[in-house]
């Protein structure tokens, strides 16, 4: 395939799975055997079915979670994007402070018209710490 028509593929994950919540879109974009390499727990995301529940389980946590593609290039096989997420928890309320922007980074692997692995860099403790699980990374200001 096109290295444009890799990026399309990615595209269409963000933008119609992760934003919209198109999970049975996932069937078509993701192989059989597709595998995060990364995550919370590395190697868990298997199949098309994993990224229905991953994405199910995100937007529940953050329910007005929008997700903009930065960057997005393609060079054969492989997808590199870089994204920044804005969606607090519900128990953020009306926080500004917790609508800040999450960034990452996503180096997709497409072969046949679907994406068949991803590796992916993002802030893991700064998102447990918005959802309470964990304690922030950094000292709060005084």
């Amino acid at each position: 395939m096109a290295d444009q028509d890799n990026a399309a593929i990615v595209r269409r994950a963000v933008e119609e799975i992760w934003n919209r919540g198109t999970l049975d879109l996932a069937d078509a974009l993701f192989s059989a055997d597709y595998i995060n390499h990364a995550g919370l727990i590395p190697n868990l995301v298997r199949g098309p079915e994993a990224i229905k529940i991953s994405v199910a389980l995100y937007r529940t946590a953050f329910p007005q979670l929008q997700i903009s593609i930065d960057t997005l290039t393609a060079n054969r096989d492989a997808v590199l994007l870089r994204w920044s997420a804005r969606g607090a928890p519900p128990q953020a309320g009306d926080d500004p402070d917790a609508q800040d922007a999450l960034t990452g980074l996503i180096v997709s692997r497409c072969v046949d018209g679907q994406i068949a692995e991803s590796w992916m860099h993002w802030d893991q403790p700064g998102v447990l710490a918005q959802l309470g699980l964990q304690q922030p990374t950094h000292a709060p200001a005084t």
